[in-house]
């Protein structure tokens, strides 16, 4: 869980740092991809990467409701530059061959399914 909450806030700044981010944002892009991602596990994230600055929010009244847009600060982009750097090329290629051998797994249980077998 510690690991699953690390890597939770890495994403958080890394999807802040491509474009401006509500939390509603970043539970409609999860449950596109078929994830569930609970306002529990979210905001208390935004808060404590916005209380670290890391994050800044910015507050915008839209159709008559407030909206708060997060965004990764210099502090926040150079801390993902750090993060990057530090992981070094065994890391990077353990994360890349780990990731893409669970996506080949998944896609094997799904034909599996869709074939009628377990």
């Amino acid at each position: 869980m510690l690991l699953e909450r690390g890597i939770f806030r890495v994403y958080v700044l890394w999807m802040c740092s491509k474009r401006r981010m509500t939390g509603d944002d970043f539970i409609h892009i999860e449950r596109q991809h078929g994830h569930e991602l609970s306002a529990g596990k979210l905001y208390p994230v935004l808060a404590e990467l916005t209380k670290a600055g890391y994050l800044k929010m910015e507050k915008k009244k839209e159709h008559g409701k407030l909206h708060k847009y997060y965004s990764t600060t210099e502090a926040g982009k150079n801390i993902l530059l750090a993060i990057k750097r530090d992981l070094g090329r065994p890391m990077k290629n353990f994360l890349i061959e780990w990731l893409s051998a669970g996506s080949k797994e998944n896609a094997e249980r799904r034909d599996r399914v869709k074939n009628g077998r377990p």
